[in-house]
C-alpha cells in the first residue's frame, strides 16, 4: 500500500475546521463595519473590472458621490427601510441635491443583507437593471457606502452604489419630474433641466438581497436644485488581491474548500491506486468523512455566516 490515508486525516480535518473558523472571523468583522472601506474599494474595483470586460471606461471615485452614497445607506439603516424612496418620500436625487452634485446623468444601485463582496457584484450583474446601471457608458464617476442598521426584524448590512456624471457647468441643475420606483428593482428615473434645454435620463435601480415586505409608496419628489460645483475626482489607490479576499469570506471559503476535496479525492485514488477492494474500505471511510465534514461546515456557514443574494421580482 503506497500511503495510509490516516495520516493526512487529522491534518484534513484541522485545515477544514481552521478554514472555517477563519471565514467566521471574517464575516464578523465585515458585519462590525470595521471594514466599510475595504468592502467600498473592493466594490468599486468589481464594477470597473466588469465595465473594462464589456469595454466600457472605467469609472473614478468622487468623494462627493461617496457622501451621497452613506448619506442614503445612513438613513435606510437608521429608519429601517430597503427602497428608492424614503417613508418621507425622499427619493434618490434628494441625497445628490444635499451633497451639491450637480450631474447630468445618476443613477443608483442598492443591496441588503452584504455578505460577500463578489457575490454582490454577480447578483448586480446578473440582473438586468443593475447591469444596465454598472455598464452605462454615460457614467464617469461612483460612489459606494455602507451602513449597519435593521431590516424586517434582523441586523443586517446596507450598501448604496451611486453613479454620475458631473454637469459641465457649475450652474443649477433643477430636477423638474422626479418618480422612483415601489418595487427596488424596478428603475427609477429623474428628468432634469439645464442651461442646455436637452432633457436628461437618470436611471435608478437596486439589487434586493430581500424583497421588501411593505414596500414605501412612491412618490413625486418637489423640484430640487443643486448649487455646487463637483469637486475633482481623486485618484484612488487598488483595494489590492489581500483586500478582495478579505472583503469575500464566502467566495474565499468555497474555492479553499473545493481545493481540499480535490486534494482529498486525488490522495484516496492515490491510496487506492483506483482498485477498490476490502482493505481500502477505511480510507473510503476516513476521505467520505471529510468529504461531509465540509459540506456541512459550509452548509452552517451559509446558514449562519452568510446571506445569499436573492433577486426579487425575476
Amino acid at each position: 500500500m503506497p500511503y495510509d490515508i490516516g495520516g493526512a486525516a487529522g491534518v484534513l480535518t484541522f485545515l477544514i475546521v481552521a478554514l472555517f473558523a477563519l471565514a467566521a472571523t471574517q464575516s464578523y468583522l465585515l458585519r462590525s463595519g470595521s471594514l466599510a472601506a475595504v468592502i467600498s474599494a473592493v466594490l468599486v474595483e468589481l464594477a470597473n473590472a466588469d465595465r473594462s470586460e464589456n469595454a466600457v471606461g472605467s469609472l473614478s471615485v468622487n468623494p462627493l458621490l461617496v457622501r451621497v452614497a452613506q448619506a442614503k445607506a445612513n438613513d435606510m439603516a437608521a429608519k429601517s427601510y430597503f427602497a428608492h424612496t424614503s417613508p418621507e418620500g425622499k427619493d434618490p436625487w434628494y441625497w445628490f441635491n444635499q451633497e451639491g452634485y450637480a450631474f447630468t446623468y445618476a443613477g443608483e444601485n442598492l443591496a441588503v443583507d452584504f455578505s460577500d463582496s463578489a457575490v454582490v457584484e454577480e447578483a448586480w450583474m446578473n440582473s438586468p437593471e443593475h447591469r444596465a446601471n454598472l455598464l452605462d457608458g454615460r457614467y464617469t464617476e461612483i460612489g459606494i457606502a455602507t451602513a449597519r442598521g435593521t431590516f424586517e426584524g434582523h441586523s443586517t448590512t446596507f450598501v448604496v452604489q451611486v453613479f454620475g456624471t458631473p454637469s459641465p457647468t457649475p450652474a443649477p441643475i433643477k430636477i423638474v419630474q422626479a418618480a422612483a420606483p415601489v418595487e427596488p428593482t424596478t428603475p427609477a428615473v429623474s428628468v432634469t433641466t439645464s442651461p442646455r434645454p436637452q432633457p436628461v435620463v437618470a436611471a435608478a435601480s437596486t439589487t434586493s438581497i430581500l424583497p421588501t415586505s411593505t414596500p414605501a409608496v412612491a412618490k413625486v419628489a418637489p423640484p430640487v436644485v443643486a448649487t455646487l460645483e463637483v469637486a475633482p475626482a481623486p485618484t484612488v489607490a487598488p483595494a489590492g488581491v489581500w483586500a478582495r479576499l478579505l472583503a469575500s469570506p464566502r467566495t474565499v471559503l468555497g474555492y479553499l474548500y473545493y481545493a481540499l476535496a480535490v486534494l482529498i479525492l486525488l490522495l484516496l485514488a492515490y491510496v487506492t491506486e483506483m482498485e477498490f477492494h476490502k482493505r481500502h474500505l477505511r480510507h473510503v471511510v476516513a476521505a467520505s468523512a471529510l468529504l461531509v465534514l465540509m459540506g456541512g461546515l459550509f452548509a452552517l456557514a451559509e446558514l449562519l455566516l452568510f446571506a445569499r443574494p436573492v433577486l426579487a421580482g425575476l
